[in-house]
């Protein structure tokens, strides 16, 4: 990883303004943060270590069933307003 960086090129990709002092400490953290990816990238895994929970148990999923829904006049039973069979509801924008 390049340990060299504009951290005023970086400050305008994000369209934001620094003074002396936040550039500064801006470009110390992002230094820090850049030394840890470059530590990361030095790890050896193989991919028989990885799992998709973080206790390394197996994920069981139940098995997909068809289920009949409400039928029109029951999902209607409970709406606070109605018009012309479907729901009414106030307009998001004036």
């Amino acid at each position: 990883m390049p340990k060299d960086f504009d951290i005023q090129a970086i400050a305008k990709l994000a369209l934001i303004e620094l003074n002396s002092e936040e550039e500064s400490k801006l470009s110390e953290d992002l230094g820090i943060i850049l030394e840890h990816v470059d530590a990361l990238s030095t790890l050896s895994i193989d991919d028989s270590d990885m799992t998709i929970h973080p206790l390394g148990i197996e994920l069981e999923l139940r098995e997909d069933t068809v289920q009949d829904g409400l039928d029109h006049k029951e999902s209607m039973r409970n709406a606070p307003d109605e018009k012309d069979g479907f729901f009414q509801v106030p307009p998001s924008m004036d």
